[in-house]
């Protein structure tokens, strides 16, 4: 859907969408912190990036359809293929009682997307096909454990810490003319998400743990399904209307979980002090990311400039309300002993509220071949201060794009170039276990690079 500010495979195409997801388990770390929509991407394909994410009724790009509005499709006259790539670079510090420098990885990561719109002979149908990083939120974060946990002195130390949400969509879609004016379509992808934490860790709800502070190593991954519809009409041939929906996803993401509570377990002395610190247990994440709505107006002033505006609203509050984390198996005799069970279920509080994105974009055609881009996107934080971390740092609020269009024959080269400009949140009392985070700032930026080529045949 349109990234506001983060399914299945006909017998036709079986191959296809299997391996675009089968590709994308290995690009998985790709992106940087999150947007002010977010873990959802400013727009898919370098000409919605340049646009701030304005692309809800985006004509001949097929990556930008199957991520907002299929209807859009449609527009493709001719067979149409993309590829294309992002990659970002952030930049963050925190700051709290423990800490005065902490920082961000300042490495470059990026990752693929792809697009394909195939009209079905001279008829009124476009089918597509696409692989598209739909959110990602990756953390990774360098600095000292504060005092917490059981007791309020448990520190592990100075920590790489890391957190990572990712979903990738594979998608088969449509788009279909009704009337000359009027369009729609709907799309169906396969979702795989993948979850990552490498960082102490507070048990927040268990009625024997809560509060006890342990090193986590957590990976999951899971695959999940969703559609999306939407439709375009353009009551004048120089406006058009745009709306479109996507559902909600559920994943249950498998994997595992280990650590060590040495720490945590001296500090609280006496009995414990000789529990075996080390553990693993089988790992369950249920993820539910949310559902969308996007609605949009483009105005095609004259041959050479267009202007396009984009509101997009996302259910967070139903979506990002609590994290529950499900461990089973566990291999500490211990610990299993001290609890009666070798399973977990701890559940972590987000609270995230749902947000309202505002977009815009200009495009001016400077030459036959060359078109210039712009645009703007404004949502505030879904994140309240009372749940975040530096891990979960989803606090832009402001984004600015530019980028360009060059056509050379049937062949084309988008670029783009947007800035989430720094943002930062303080955090007076945390409603997380065991007061941590409680007087913390946190701030990030993030630079997002977008290049998409594209050949009509």
């Amino acid at each position: 859907m349109s990234s506001p500010r983060l399914a299945g495979v006909t017998p036709a195409f079986p191959a296809q969408p299997l391996l675009l997801a089968a590709l994308s388990m290995a690009t998985i770390s790709f992106v940087r912190p999150a947007q002010a929509n977010g873990i959802y991407r400013d727009g898919a394909g370098a000409r919605s990036m340049a646009l701030a994410g304005t692309e809800v009724g985006l004509e001949n790009d097929p990556i930008s359809a199957l991520h907002s509005n299929p209807a859009a499709l449609r527009s493709s006259s001719s067979t149409t293929l993309q590829l294309g790539a992002v990659g970002g670079l952030a930049t963050g510090n925190f700051s709290n009682a423990a800490n005065s420098d902490g920082h961000l990885s300042d490495k470059v990561e990026a990752g693929p997307e792809f697009g394909l719109a195939l009209p079905v002979g001279s008829g009124p149908l476009t089918l597509g096909l696409g692989f598209i990083p739909d959110a990602a939120l990756n953390a990774d974060w360098k600095y000292v454990d504060a005092p917490g946990g059981l007791g309020g002195t448990t520190s592990y130390g100075l920590q790489q810490q890391r957190s990572e949400i990712t979903v990738l969509r594979t998608a088969l879609g449509f788009g279909l003319s009704l009337t000359d004016r009027l369009a729609i379509g709907g799309s169906l992808g396969i979702v795989y998400n993948e979850n990552s934490l490498k960082a102490p860790y507070i048990f927040q709800s268990h009625p024997v743990l809560k509060g006890f502070k342990t090193l986590l190593d957590l990976e999951t991954s899971g695959v999940g399904f969703n559609g999306n519809v939407g439709v375009i009409y353009r009551p004048l041939d120089s406006l058009t209307l745009s709306l479109s929906y996507q559902t909600e996803t559920s994943v249950d993401s498998k994997g595992s979980a280990s650590g060590n509570a040495g720490t945590q377990l001296t500090n609280l002395g006496g009995p414990f002090a000789s529990v075996r610190p080390d553990f693993r247990y089988d790992a369950l994440v249920a993820n539910v990311f949310p559902q969308s709505v996007s609605g949009g107006v483009s105005w095609q002033a004259n041959a050479r400039w267009r202007l396009a505006v984009q509101v997009d609203w996302i259910n967070w509050s139903d979506a990002f309300d609590e994290l529950p984390i499900h461990l089973t198996s566990g291999n500490n005799a211990d610990l299993n002993g001290f609890l009666g069970t070798s399973s977990i279920d701890d559940t972590v509080p987000l609270h995230w509220r749902d947000r309202v994105v505002f977009r815009t974009g200009v495009e001016f055609k400077a030459t036959q071949e060359l078109t210039l881009r712009a645009g703007y996107a404004f949502g505030d934080s879904p994140v309240p201060a009372a749940t975040l971390l530096p891990l979960t740092a989803a606090i832009a609020r402001h984004t600015v794009s530019t980028g360009l269009e060059w056509w050379h024959g049937h062949f084309s080269v988008v670029g783009a170039y947007q800035y989430d400009l720094p943002m930062a949140m303080t955090v007076a009392v945390s409603d997380l276990q065991a007061g941590e985070y409680s007087n913390s700032r946190t701030e990030v930026g993030i630079h997002w690079f977008g290049l998409t080529t594209g050949y009509q045949f």
